[in-house]
């Protein structure tokens, strides 16, 4: 019983500490961001750059998950567009990492958006082979049935992304046949001297 209590008065006299601990994260967090902001030319997280690219997008993209959860908590703009009509999860996604992903569509993104051109996330994804980004899109909900202005579904231009890559490495192994049997034509040269 009394170790009961005394744990109870920890987890109290922790409580009572907590909040000086938030706001020390919270400092060190607002001074992360800013530092940044800063690295990046951006004066402040609802600032846009060239393009019309945010703090936001571009921490994305580089798949920076803790930059990206501190300017959503300093208010980022999250559903702010680029001049191609993409946000932020479009630039996450062409990163591929799971935890910005996740981030922007928890702050209520559309996981289905379309940018200006009718491509959405899983077709960007498919068209660029990122299966791994594919299966985690899906996962949480994308529709793999919308069709893009020319035709084909995201499996559509995975298909042709992976009829691509094998045609390019077959003309790769081809090509080694090829300059292999040259090496073997070629007068060889002693470089011994």
């Amino acid at each position: 019983m009394a170790l009961l209590i005394d744990d109870a008065a920890r987890r109290k006299g922790n409580a009572q500490s907590l909040p000086h601990a938030d706001e020390g994260l919270q400092a060190r967090a607002r001074s992360s961001v800013a530092r940044w902001l800063s690295a990046h030319d951006f004066p402040d997280a609802h600032s846009c750059s060239v393009d019309g690219i945010t703090p936001l997008m571009l921490a994305a993209m580089h798949g920076e998950d803790r930059i990206v959860a501190a300017l959503l908590d300093e208010g980022a703009p999250v559903s702010a567009l680029d001049d191609n009509g993409n946000d932020a999860l479009w630039y996450a996604c062409l990163c591929g990492t799971p935890g910005p992903i996740l981030r922007l569509i928890s702050a209520g993104l559309n996981v289905d958006h379309a940018n200006a051109h009718d491509v959405t996330y899983l077709m960007q994804a498919a068209a660029n082979g990122r299966v791994d980004v594919m299966w985690l899109l899906i996962s949480l909900g994308a529709s793999n049935s919308l069709v893009a202005p020319d035709g084909r579904t995201a499996f559509d231009m995975a298909t042709d992304f992976g009829l691509q890559l094998l045609l390019t490495v077959d003309r790769l192994k081809n090509g080694m046949c090829e300059s292999s049997r040259f090496a073997d034509d070629a007068p060889s040269h002693n470089l011994a001297h």
